[in-house]
């Protein structure tokens, strides 16, 4: 989210005089910091939902093999 706000923030110092490589440099760092924000918003929103397909079949295969072992007695004292 700091990142999100980074971006949106605009910091300007007055009789600032930047070369066109320090503007070069921050403009790529805008769009990396966007970019990666993106990828991994979409990567998110993507495989999140097909995680429950794993979760599913686990706990399935939890439940079968729950019934076929014999439950352990409890120790007497």
């Amino acid at each position: 989210m700091s990142a999100l706000i980074h971006l949106l923030a605009d910091h300007h110092r007055k009789n600032e005089n930047k070369s066109i490589v320090g503007k070069l440099a921050k403009t790529m760092s805008r769009l990396s910091e966007a970019f990666w924000f993106v990828l991994s918003l979409v990567l998110f929103l993507v495989m999140g939902p097909f995680s429950i397909i794993a979760v599913v079949a686990g706990l399935y295969h939890l439940s079968t093999n729950a019934k076929d072992q014999k439950s352990p007695e409890p120790v007497g004292c």
